[in-house]
């Protein structure tokens, strides 16, 4: 038998206003994003390609800094070391990355991008900057550089967030 329902469980059924101003910009960058990824990860099976966008960031780490461990790259990806786990082993089947022993912590392999991995990359990034590019076509030059500069200063004034969290810790 269920719990009775009080004024404070019954549902609501009509619809509700919201109030969400300073959550339009996250709704707004959540979309762009989702837009994005999906319209890039879409126009890369077309080619034949079958890795996700998830995979392409992880590729990206490891041109930019050879060598990271997994927990390494789940830090920079901002994602579980299980879920870098997945996506590494997949991406070395598909022989995109190789791993060696780490000789100063046995217990962590560094890996590094194949030249077949880089350039699957770069075929990526092309398709990314094409589609990144038609996203800008109702941008002046100056609008999207205006843009881009104050996305980088959202992004600091959050690290800044997570850097005082974790000294708080």
């Amino acid at each position: 038998m269920p719990a009775p329902r009080t004024a404070r469980s019954a549902p609501i059924r009509h619809p509700v206003q919201v109030s969400e101003p300073s959550l339009a910009v996250a709704r707004a960058l959540k979309e762009v994003m989702h837009s994005f990824r999906t319209i890039v990860e879409g126009e890369m099976r077309s080619r034949g390609e079958s890795l996700s966008f998830a995979h392409a960031m992880l590729m990206i780490s490891l041109a930019r800094e050879p060598g990271l461990s997994g927990a390494q790259a789940a830090r920079r990806a901002q994602v579980t070391a299980q879920t870098v786990n997945a996506l590494l082993r997949n991406i070395e089947s598909g022989g995109y990355v190789v791993r060696e022993r780490n000789p100063e912590n046995l217990r962590a392999d560094r890996w590094f991008l194949t030249r077949e991995g880089l350039r699957h990359l770069q075929q990526g990034w092309m398709v990314a900057d094409e589609v990144a590019r038609k996203m800008l076509v109702p941008l002046t030059a100056k609008e999207a550089d205006r843009l881009c500069e104050l996305l980088r200063r959202c992004a600091q004034a959050l690290h800044t967030l997570q850097d005082a969290k974790s000294d708080a810790a």
